[in-house]
């Protein structure tokens, strides 16, 4: 239960990168979990965890697909397994830029900020916070994409930092 609570944020991201909304990555990430605790006795604990549990979260992923593909058009199984195996190789990197995400977010004005949590980690709807902030629909959007810039700027700078 530890590891995975460790690395629940990381199998989050992962599923949703495949399956492409928050609400069917949660059920699919509910699966994996489900099936990863019920096999934990067979992991090695001399090998890492969460190579391991994106096994288990792909095979979830797949059948998540397969009753989904009356219902939509989806991606060919081979398209699906680059896709998996990149965001695999791409975790560090990703893993890095999110924390300086934080660190960058810590340095927003308290207005950008809350704008940024109302939108993107509450998931409020665009009328709402415009309503809420007395702004337009228009200036909402452009305020968001004015801070996204703000924040991609400051983590590529402290990622330029750090390769000196």
């Amino acid at each position: 239960m530890q590891l995975l609570s460790e690395h629940h944020d990381q199998l989050y991201r992962y599923i949703h990168s495949l399956v492409g909304t928050s609400h069917d990555a949660r059920d699919v990430l509910q699966e994996t979990s489900f099936a990863l605790y019920e096999k934990f006795e067979v992991f090695d604990s001399s090998r890492p965890f969460l190579p391991w549990a994106y096994k288990f979260a792909y095979i979830h992923v797949l059948k998540w697909r397969e009753s989904q593909s009356r219902q939509m058009p989806l991606l060919s199984g081979d398209v699906l397994e680059l896709l998996a195996q990149e965001r695999q190789t791409q975790e560090v990197a990703l893993s890095e830029r999110l924390t300086l995400l934080g660190e960058c977010m810590s340095q927003l004005p308290e207005s950008d900020l809350e704008l940024v949590r109302s939108r993107y980690l509450e998931g409020i709807a665009p009328d709402l916070i415009a309503e809420k902030v007395n702004a337009s629909r228009r200036t909402l959007f452009r305020d968001l994409k004015r801070i996204r810039h703000l924040l991609m700027n400051c983590i590529d700078k402290k990622l330029a930092m750090d390769e000196f």
